[in-house]
């Protein structure tokens, strides 16, 4: 999973996420449309990133740093 699926996935949704950031939902949706299609494939941005963290604390939703920028499920070196 991207970190951008794992956040929304977290928050349930691109709308209840939009709604804690004051985002329109595109905004949110856009983090995981291909850069080629104006998108950042899968990345969540960096601005976005330590608000995420304090708010998953604040409710109680399990979030590492590490899934923000690297996701799960993805092969990592030795």
């Amino acid at each position: 999973m991207t970190p951008a699926d794992i956040v929304i996935s977290r928050f349930e949704g691109v709308r209840p996420l939009a709604r804690l950031l004051g985002k329109d939902p595109s905004t949110i949706h856009r983090w995981r449309m291909p850069a080629s299609k104006g998108g950042l494939d899968g990345r969540v941005p960096s601005a976005a990133q330590v608000r995420l963290l304090h708010l998953a604390k604040e409710r109680g939703v399990a979030l590492t740093a590490d899934e923000l920028i690297s996701g799960s499920g993805q092969e990592q070196a030795d």
